[in-house]
């Protein structure tokens, strides 16, 4: 497996207001001091994909891929979902990168319902149905260009609680689209990756590694708190002091000879960004 970092860690695009954003050179800088050699594209980084191309290159980061939000549930946005999958997967093509981490597009209603939702209120099988037809659809645009999707399950999502990631595994076609297995998400939403990897693992193309603390888990349960609510109160801590298995679901990962992408996120944190960012490459470099 190959290790990345994301801009994520120094400047998150769900609550820009947590802290001052990182110059993204300032931020590639400390990518590379805190020992990675690749990132995602991500937010503070510049628009243009040959600055980020020179940026990343001089520093001898590798670019991986980039995420985007898309709204395949309804058939009547396809249209708009295309051209925002096109328009980030053109860009982080032309900076090096091959992989689109698409999270379904969620509502206002679903990020204040996050980790807490009542899933009576989920997609139709219609929407069920779009999506995954959408998503097929994606793939065959993104397939000319050397693409790869992979959707990510997210809280603040209609793919969230376990039985909604089960029914995307389920209704989605392996051959056209991965499955970017986020453990902190899915242990955030009610599952856990654990329970999954023995019947899906195969579907994994891209994991992103993060943990959750349990107070700040069930303080976020009990106050009903919005997925913002939860960022801003540090539900992510660094790997290895929360409740996920991290040992756990890269040793499977290794056992299983998995060979994509380990992107280590921690969306906010107490610590200096860098300083999280270096503590999370020693324990899984540790387990390693």
């Amino acid at each position: 497996m190959k290790i990345s970092t994301a801009p994520c860690n120094w400047n998150n695009g769900d609550i820009p207001d947590f802290r001052p954003y990182t110059p993204y050179a300032q931020m590639m800088d400390e990518m590379v001091e805190a020992g990675y050699t690749a990132t995602e594209w991500g937010p503070g980084m510049p628009d243009d994909p040959a600055v980020v191309r020179d940026e990343t290159a001089k520093r001898g980061l590798e670019m991986v891929g980039a995420f985007v939000r898309l709204g395949y549930r309804d058939r009547d946005k396809w249209d708009e979902a295309d051209a925002a999958a096109l328009a980030v997967a053109e860009r982080v093509k032309a900076a090096g990168g091959s992989i689109l981490v698409a999270a379904e597009l969620g509502d206002e209603r679903r990020d204040a319902e996050a980790g807490h939702v009542d899933e009576a209120n989920g997609l139709s099988d219609e929407q069920w149905r779009n999506l995954a037809d959408g998503l097929s659809h994606l793939a065959d645009l993104l397939e000319p260009m050397g693409m790869r999707v992979v959707l990510h399950n997210h809280v603040g999502t209609y793919v969230e609680t376990a039985a909604e990631t089960r029914r995307f595994l389920d209704e989605t076609d392996p051959a056209k689209v991965g499955w970017c297995l986020d453990v902190g998400h899915l242990k955030y939403g009610g599952g856990d990756a654990m329970d999954f990897l023995p019947t899906y693992g195969d579907r994994v193309e891209h994991v992103h590694l993060k943990d959750v603390d349990p107070e700040v888990l069930r303080k976020a349960k009990a106050e009903q708190w919005s997925f913002g609510d939860a960022l801003r109160g540090i539900i992510f801590p660094e790997l290895g002091d929360g409740l996920v298995d991290i040992k756990g679901v890269v040793s499977w990962l290794q056992e299983h000879d998995y060979n994509g992408w380990v992107v280590l996120e921690q969306d906010t944190t107490h610590r200096a960004p860098k300083d999280a960012a270096r503590i999370n490459r020693e324990y899984v470099q540790s387990i390693l």
